[in-house]
C-alpha cells in the first residue's frame, strides 16, 4: 500500500499535476476496492500491481532524460521494477505493466513521429528478462509442453459498471448475483466455463472507483487536450477488461501474441484503467479554476480527496468481513512422519486441497492451471482405497512395495530389497526432466519417475536428485546483468 501510494504521487507529480492533486491521484488508486479485493481473497500476487506506478514513472523519466547515461539509468530503473513484478509472482500486473508500456509508447511514438519511445520499452523489457532469468529460463522451459486449462471468463457491461462504480462491492452477495454459485459442479459446469457463461469471484471484478474519480477522468476529455495519450490508453484498458464482451477487441488481439496467449482473465487488467482514472482526475483537477489563490486551490482538492478517501474505505472496508469469517480449521496430522506420505484425488480440490496439507496428504489434482499430466495413482480417491496403487515407491516388475528411506520434493532416496536381476525401480512421482539416481540420469515409466537398477545393487540406497541446468543458467546471468545494471549507477571520481 505505501509503495503504492508513493509511486502513485510521483507519477502524477511527473505528469504536472499539483500537490494536492497527486495525493488525490494516490487515493483514488490504491484506496480502490481492487487492492482491498484481493487481500480478501488472498491473491497476494496481485499486490505487485503497486509497483506500475513505479514502472511508468520511469519510463517516463527514460524517455525524456537528456544525456545517455540518464537515459540508460532510468531504463535500468524501469526493468528492475519490472523485474520485481515477474519474480514476486505478478505474472498479470508484469503482462498489464508492459502492455501498458508498449501501448504508451506506440503513443508517444505517433506523437514524436519517432520510434525512440518504442526502443526504450524494448530496452526495458530486454533488461527485465535478464534480471530475472533465474526465474524465466526454468519457467519457459516449463511451460513450453505445457498446455493451460481452457476456461473463459464470464464478463459483460454490467458487470464492468457495476464493479466500477457500485457502492455493493460484497464478495459473498455479488458472488450469487452473477449466477457463480447456481451452476452444478461436474460436465456442465466445464462446458459452461468454456463458453464463458461462469461468472469468476467478485474478488475478480472489483475495482470500484467512485464517481468523483470517474466524473473528474471524464471531465479530462473537455478541458485537457494534451493528455490524449492517457485518455486512449484508459479507453484502451477498459476495452481490455470487457474481453469477450466486445466481439473483436483489443482482448482479442492482446491474446494473439506468444505468452499473452496463456492469459484468461481479462478483468484482471482493470486495475490499469483504475490507475489511469486516477492520473486522468489528478491532471483535471490541476486544470481546474477554483479559486485564484492557490492556497484555497489546494485546500479545496485535500478535502475532495478526503471525501473520496472516506468514501473508497467505507465501500473497501466490508470486504474484508467476507475475507475472514471462519474459524481456523481444526485438523490433526495425520502424524504419519517423515519419509512416508499419502497421495490422494478429490473430486472437490478447491475445498479440500488445504485441509490435506494441513493433514500431511499430497492432493495429486489440486487446482493449478499449468500442470504436469498426473501420472501418479493415488492411495485414496475421496478417501477410499485406490485399487490400482501398488506404493510410492515399488520394482515394476514384481510390484513389490518399498519404502523411502528419505523423501523431499528434490531429494528422494529409497533402499532396495534383493533383487535377482537388472529392473526398474519406480518413484510414484510424475516424471520431469532434471532427475538423476546416483548420478545417473534418470527415466520415465509410464509417466512415472523411474531408474533402471541391477543385481549389485540389492541392498544399496538409491537417492533420486532434481536439478535444473537452466536455473543455474539463469543465476548466472541474473548476476552479471545485475552486476552490470549496478555499475550503470557508478560514477568514478
Amino acid at each position: 500500500l505505501a509503495l503504492g501510494l508513493a509511486g502513485t504521487f510521483l507519477a502524477a507529480r511527473r505528469l504536472g499535476c499539483s500537490r494536492s492533486a497527486s495525493i488525490f491521484a494516490t487515493f483514488a488508486f490504491m484506496f480502490s476496492s481492487w487492492f482491498v479485493a484481493r487481500i480478501a481473497a488472498g491473491h497476494t500476487t496481485f499486490f505487485s500491481f503497486a509497483l506500475l506506478p513505479f514502472v511508468f514513472l520511469f519510463y517516463l523519466n527514460s524517455a525524456s532524460a537528456e544525456g545517455l547515461a540518464h537515459r540508460i539509468r532510468w531504463v535500468v530503473a524501469a526493468s528492475a521494477v519490472l523485474a520485481l513484478m515477474f519474480l514476486s509472482g505478478g505474472i498479470y500486473p508484469f503482462y498489464a505493466a508492459v502492455a501498458f508500456l508498449a501501448f504508451y509508447s506506440l503513443l508517444d511514438a505517433l506523437a514524436a513521429k519517432r520510434l525512440a519511445p518504442v526502443f526504450v520499452v524494448a530496452a526495458i523489457l530486454a533488461l527485465a528478462l535478464l534480471l530475472s532469468s533465474v526465474k524465466l529460463l526454468p519457467v519457459l522451459d516449463f511451460t513450453s509442453g505445457i498446455s493451460a486449462e481452457k476456461d473463459v471468463q464470464l464478463i459483460s457491461a454490467k458487470i464492468v459498471f457495476k464493479s466500477l462504480v457500485s457502492r455493493d462491492q460484497s464478495l459473498v452477495g455479488n458472488d450469487v448475483e452473477t449466477g457463480r454459485d447456481l451452476v452444478p459442479e461436474g460436465r456442465q459446469k466445464e462446458l459452461a466455463a468454456l463458453a464463458g457463461k461462469v461468472a469468476w469471484g467478485w474478488h475478480e471484478y472489483s475495482a470500484y472507483a467512485g464517481l468523483i474519480p470517474l466524473l473528474l477522468a471524464a471531465l479530462s476529455l473537455i478541458i485537457l487536450k494534451k493528455a490524449w495519450k492517457l485518455m486512449a490508453s484508459a479507453v484502451f484498458f477498459l476495452a481490455v477488461a470487457l474481453g469477450n464482451y466486445l466481439p473483436f477487441g483489443p482482448w482479442q488481439l492482446l491474446r494473439e501474441l506468444p505468452f499473452f496467449s496463456s492469459l484468461h482473465g481479462p478483468s484482471r487488467f482493470m486495475v490499469v484503467f483504475v490507475f489511469l482514472v486516477s492520473l486522468l482526475a489528478a491532471k483535471s483537477l490541476s486544470s481546474l479554476r477554483v479559486s485564484k489563490s492557490d492556497t484555497v486551490k489546494a485546500a479545496a482538492i485535500i478535502i475532495l480527496a478526503v471525501i473520496v478517501a472516506a468514501d473508497l474505505v467505507l465501500v473497501s472496508r466490508p470486504l474484508l468481513h467476507d475475507a475472514f469469517p471462519r474459524q481456523p480449521l481444526d485438523i490433526k496430522s495425520t502424524n504419519l512422519g517423515q519419509p512416508e506420505f499419502i497421495q490422494m484425488l478429490t473430486s472437490a480440490p478447491y475445498l479440500s486441497q488445504y485441509p490435506n496439507l494441513l493433514q500431511g496428504i499430497g492432493t495429486l489434482n489440486c487446482y493449478e492451471r499449468l500442470h504436469l499430466k498426473i501420472r501418479a495413482a493415488p492411495q485414496f480417491v475421496d478417501g477410499i482405497p485406490y485399487d490400482g496403487f501398488i506404493g510410492n515407491a515399488y520394482i515394476a516388475e514384481t510390484n513389490q512395495s518399498l519404502n523411502f528411506t528419505r523423501f523431499s520434493p528434490q531429494r528422494i532416496s529409497v533402499k532396495l530389497p534383493e533383487i535377482g536381476s537388472e529392473s526398474t525401480l519406480v518413484i510414484n512421482q510424475n516424471y520431469y526432466k532434471g532427475w538423476n539416481a546416483n548420478g545417473k540420469a534418470a527415466q520415465s515409466f509410464s509417466g512415472l519417475l523411474s531408474a533402471r537398477v541391477a543385481a549389485a545393487d540389492s541392498g544399496r540406497e538409491i537417492t533420486f536428485n532434481f536439478s535444473s541446468q537452466l536455473f543455474v543458467i539463469g543465476a548466472i546471468l541474473s548476476i552479471i546483468t545485475s552486476v552490470a545494471a549496478l555499475l550503470t549507477f557508478w560514477k568514478p571520481s
